[in-house]
């Protein structure tokens, strides 16, 4: 499953969040998006990361962010041909929708010749819009590229629905692989110190995490499944469009006090 490989997520930081068992064994590491124009620092941070990263595998397409989290009705949530439907924000959804033709554009060059291609899953992990994207992006691809397309097992209560919907009647194989968290501290480390770290501040990996062969050409219904282990996270992200959740994830003081005003509140601590 390694050989010929490469990781595609849709932000730096998504890498050891969710694949910090295979940061260190593909051949390239691509993001997706960089720059977010509401908050520059985001950006800026991101390129000092890879600037000082530990792994010498890393590219980028270098796509400005649409802007899309907490776009979506999560607790009906509504899919799209570029991810999700989102409702808050024309502009924020036709960013969206652009930003979805660009990643096939793109991706449909720089996945020629590989064999295996990781990436989010189809409810977008905890549930994030672009994670969403990435994966309908890429899937796009597959049958054009003949490539073996894995995705992650993570979820949460937020992207529940979504999942449950994609894994209903679902029956395949999936490959279980030890998490990397000394790895994952070290370049979590770096997003702090830069801070471009959107995630909780003191969250812990899992023990293991899980990969799973997406076969979305098999369009036969059962009435049963044989369902792999979920990485369930309990999250207080949103689930209504334009809500705010109870805790902030960035570490940079600046960008606290700029998504404090956009999405997040203060972190409780």
């Amino acid at each position: 499953m390694f050989s010929s490989s490469i990781l595609v997520v849709a932000h730096p930081d998504d890498e050891i969040l969710w694949f910090s068992s295979i940061v260190d064994k593909v051949d390239e590491i691509l993001f997706c998006f960089c720059d977010y124009p509401a908050l520059p620092a985001l950006g800026a941070g991101r390129k000092k990361v890879v600037a000082e990263y530990p792994l010498n595998n890393l590219t980028s397409l270098d796509i400005e962010e649409s802007g899309s989290f907490s776009g979506a009705d999560w607790n009906n949530p509504a899919e799209s041909p570029s991810g999700m439907a989102i409702t808050q924000g024309k502009e924020i959804s036709e960013r969206y929708q652009r930003n979805y033709h660009l990643l096939e554009e793109l991706l449909a060059e720089k996945l020629r010749g590989y064999r295996n291609v990781f990436t989010h899953n189809p409810w977008g992990e905890y549930g994030h819009e672009d994670h969403v994207q990435v994966y309908r992006a890429v899937g796009k691809l597959r049958q054009r590229h003949a490539f073996r397309l894995w995705f992650s097992n993570y979820s949460s209560n937020r992207s529940a629905k979504l999942m449950f919907r994609h894994i209903s009647g679902f029956d395949t194989e999936y490959v279980s692989l030890q998490t990397n968290p000394a790895l994952a501290q070290e370049i979590a480390s770096l997003y702090k110190k830069h801070g471009c770290w959107t995630w909780y501040i003191d969250y812990r990996w899992f023990d293991e995490e899980c990969f799973i062969q997406d076969d979305s050409s098999d369009e036969t219904e059962k009435g049963y499944g044989h369902l792999f282990p979920i990485n369930m996270l309990k999250t207080d992200f949103p689930t209504k469009p334009g809500k705010e959740p109870g805790r902030l994830s960035l570490a940079g003081e600046k960008i606290r006090r700029k998504l404090k005003r956009r999405f997040f509140t203060q972190n409780s601590g």
